[in-house]
């Protein structure tokens, strides 16, 4: 990304793809993950798209959330889906799922370039809810579990295959159709990534209480959050120093996958912790830092799949959160490198849902959206 004028080719293209995929129905303007495949509204993508729209149109940011909160449930839950013929919080025609919680920083994101606090009360009140539906329905010790592979975000993760008997990545779909009904009965992860948004999020929670003057509030939320941080090492630090999910039987799932990272983006870990993790993990060639990273699951583990959808594909949001982790650690090099090669793959293969880490080939749907958040990644660079 050296050559003149490639990061502003770069953004011009990321502003014109979420603007080609912005729709309005019932009132409600957002955006859709990908014309092609994707067209109703899920929670990961719209408040990764909020985060990047905030650079270029303030708006259709805000726009973002107000639809997306607009699905949310009568008991605070915010689903993972909505239809987007309907904004009514019924449950036929939204998911019953939520995904790892990460509306509070988006919202926090989009006013710090705003600045407008009519937002913030607005949306505040929500997110409330939301958090005080995360700690009865999800909370467990405080950390959270995650009743369903699509709630994680990463639906056929290999960290799902023991406790789902998943065999492979070709009978996902066939599984699809029969275990899915119970799954919230019968499985469940104590999941790193979902704690760590959950931390992130609470911190975001503490802050957005801050501006709005509510300062007891802003405390009960940072003391929330030290808890959580807490209860990460306690429960998901292991004696290698890495931090694994667990099953809801507390059996230790020692694949090494993108979640390794998450960690570092709640701030949950040392620095002595975090230049290992970097140094021996992240760019170790072996497993995460391939041509184009960051592969979902280490080339070095049997399952990895180059083409697996989440089994092994690099994905863009992962490479935000991880971009996002080694600059709050001090780590810019390393983040400046990771941002350069995300770049050469968006450039070789388009905004694409996710890429194959060894080729850098475009995967999955065309044209998606939360893989504009190269702009962001740019922009905090800068």
């Amino acid at each position: 990304m050296n050559r003149p004028g490639e990061k502003e080719a770069m953004a011009k293209a990321a502003r014109k793809l979420l603007l080609t995929n912005r729709r309005t129905v019932c009132g409600y303007t957002f955006t859709i993950p990908s014309p092609y495949e994707y067209k109703h509204q899920w929670l990961w993508d719209s408040c990764f798209h909020a985060i990047v729209l905030r650079h270029f149109d303030m708006q259709a940011a805000e726009a973002e959330l107000r639809s997306l909160m607009a699905s949310q449930h009568r008991d605070g839950m915010v689903p993972h889906e909505s239809k987007y013929t309907l904004f009514a919080a019924m449950l036929p025609y939204t998911s019953r799922i939520t995904q790892p919680p990460i509306i509070a920083r988006a919202a926090l994101d989009v006013y710090e370039k705003s600045r407008n606090r009519k937002f913030l009360s607005e949306i505040f009140p929500k997110l409330q809810k939301y958090h005080a539906w995360l700690e009865c329905k999800r909370e467990t010790g405080n950390v959270l579990k995650v009743v369903d592979s699509n709630e994680s975000g990463e639906d056929n993760s290999i960290l799902w295959d023991d406790e789902l008997t998943i065999p492979t990545h070709m009978t996902y779909l066939r599984w699809l159709t029969t275990y899915v009904p119970l799954m919230p009965q019968r499985a469940a992860i104590i999941s790193v990534k979902a704690t760590a948004f959950y931390a992130d999020s609470i911190g975001c929670m503490a802050k957005i209480a801050g501006i709005l003057g509510n300062t007891q509030l802003s405390r009960n939320y940072s003391a929330k959050k030290a808890c959580v941080l807490a209860a990460m090492r306690k429960r998901f630090r292991q004696k290698d120093g890495l931090y694994h999910s667990l099953t809801r039987k507390g059996k230790v799932i020692a694949y090494k996958t993108n979640s390794l990272f998450a960690p570092m983006f709640a701030g949950a870990i040392t620095k002595p912790e975090a230049k290992k993790l970097v140094e021996e993990h992240l760019l170790n060639a072996n497993e995460f830092w391939t041509n184009y990273p960051i592969p979902t699951v280490a080339i070095s583990e049997k399952k990895f799949s180059a083409r697996g959808y989440w089994r092994g594909p690099t994905w863009i949001n992962i490479n935000w959160m991880v971009h996002r982790g080694l600059r709050a650690y001090g780590f810019k090099t390393v983040a400046e490198e990771l941002l350069q090669k995300t770049h050469a793959v968006i450039k070789k293969s388009g905004f694409r849902e996710y890429y194959n880490p060894i080729t850098g080939d475009g995967l999955g749907a065309k044209q998606f959206g939360w893989s504009t958040l190269v702009l962001d990644m740019m922009k905090n660079s800068s």
